[in-house]
């Protein structure tokens, strides 16, 4: 039990806390500000001990699954095969039929202007195997089925914790252990939807939308797709919460005076679908020299590395590696512009929806360009927030990127334009305070948009 009285929430996740979803663990941290009660679960320790330190501090209270074919995970399966037997032997049924209702589920929702396999030839052998492991449907429901027995370990513990409620991030395999929860013990749970976990393999999403008690995720064009693939019955449940900037770390600040070229600054883990690559090619093409800072950490920095020495612009890129948060506001201030050339991986589903990074740079009133997919146009408006070019071309971005150098009242004015475009919809306060009402079950005092106040997909 809580200090609050309440009992605590599940809150679930692949792996926590990470370094690049710190959106994630803001999250936790401001819920918890609101009264929100909340035990931290999850599949599996992070990959690198790297962390903000705020991460670090939460670190310490996450529950980790033991591994699958632990002892007591073993156990628990084999008491609930005996206690429950139809329920048990049924969840392997139950994602098997529902993984076959879904099995055609990526056509619904394709961007027909990306390219299906130019960007492939960058991926590192790690990436390809995640690529195959994570994208195949098949391979999807056997790591599905799999993640049977942990579910049943897990759902045991939260019984003996008195835990009756899950929130699962991500709404691919941790959602996948809070469904078989819910049909093995009864536990109810709802599920934060971002970007890849939905793309990138679809199968088993409709019946975690329909089975779910809501679904919140954090862009218009998401709330479209999932409604698309639950049905009509499912989509009152699904509620678009944008995640929002913390205003008070991310402001604007008098611009940091430094000697030499204008900086360009982006930010983003080091993978394909960043379009890292696509900014560096501009940058190569721009009428006048600039320096390019790269915040992040990421599979492709070796590739990139060797792609800005063979542009001829190694010495005029910054390779920063992870930073603090504080550390990248004070270089977002120092920006003549950001940039987040993001592109779709059509092959694997992999894409940005609405990139953070872009919403930090527009509260520090910083203009921001960027480009024209997925849910991009519900935070940038071309011409009026930021600029929005095609994706996947680099002359385009830098005949933009040279026309905003050398035209400071644009760039002055798209700032402005940016900076009230977060202060009215991107207010991290106001839209946690919204979701903690989703929580707490109290009636809804900030804004929430249901999928039935969205009509259409952006053009």
């Amino acid at each position: 039990m809580s200090s609050t009285g309440k009992k605590p929430i599940a809150f679930l996740f692949p792996a926590f806390p990470v370094l690049h979803q710190t959106f994630v663990l803001w999250e936790v941290l401001a819920l918890r500000q609101q009264g929100v009660p909340i035990a931290l679960y999850s599949l599996k320790r992070p990959s690198t001990g790297s962390q903000q330190p705020e991460g670090a501090a939460l670190a310490r209270e996450v529950t980790y699954l033991p591994r699958t074919l632990s002892g007591p995970v073993l156990w628990a399966n084999v008491r609930t095969l005996v206690e429950s037997p139809r329920r048990y032997v049924g969840t392997f049924v139950g994602l098997v039929r529902e993984w076959w209702r879904d099995r055609h589920a990526k056509s619904l929702w394709r961007d027909k202007s990306a390219p299906r396999d130019a960007a492939m030839r960058m991926l590192s052998l790690r990436e390809w195997m995640q690529v195959v492991t994570n994208q195949h449907p098949l391979m999807y429901l056997l790591r599905s089925l799999w993640l049977v027995l942990p579910a049943v370990y897990l759902g045991r513990e939260l019984q003996r914790a008195g835990i009756d409620r899950v929130h699962a991030h991500w709404a691919s395999y941790p959602t996948t252990v809070a469904l078989v929860m819910r049909w093995i013990f009864g536990i109810p749970f709802s599920f934060t939807a971002h970007a890849y976990d939905i793309y990138l393999v679809p199968q088993l999403l409709s019946a975690k939308v329909r089975t779910a008690e809501f679904v919140v995720t954090c862009a218009r064009v998401n709330a479209l797709y999932m409604g698309q693939l639950a049905g009509p019955a499912a989509r009152e449940r699904i509620i678009v919460n944008y995640h929002g900037v913390n205003l008070e770390r991310f402001r604007p600040r008098v611009p940091a005076r430094h000697e030499g070229l204008p900086r360009i600054v982006t930010c983003g883990r080091l993978q394909l679908y960043k379009g890292h690559h696509i900014l560096l090619q501009a940058c190569a093409q721009l009428t006048q020299p600039v320096r390019c800072i790269v915040i992040g950490e990421g599979p492709q920095r070796a590739n990139l590395e060797r792609l800005a020495q063979s542009l001829g612009i190694g010495d005029r890129v910054e390779f920063t590696g992870p930073l603090p948060q504080e550390e990248v506001a004070r270089l977002y201030s120092e920006a003549s512009l950001f940039v987040l050339a993001s592109i779709v991986i059509e092959s694997t589903g992999r894409r940005d929806v609405i990139p953070n990074v872009l919403a930090e740079a527009m509260a520090m009133q910083v203009p921001v360009v960027s480009t024209d997919i997925s849910g991009i146009g519900e935070l940038v408006t071309d011409g009026v927030s930021g600029r929005l070019v095609r994706p996947n071309d680099p002359s385009a971005l830098a005949r933009v990127l040279d026309d905003l150098l050398q035209d400071e009242p644009q760039r002055r004015r798209l700032a402005l334009g940016g900076y009230a475009k977060v202060i009215a919809e991107f207010d991290r306060n106001r839209n946690i305070h919204a979701l903690a009402d989703l929580f707490l079950d109290r009636p809804a005092e900030h804004a929430v948009a249901p999928l039935s106040a969205v009509s259409a997909p952006p053009a």
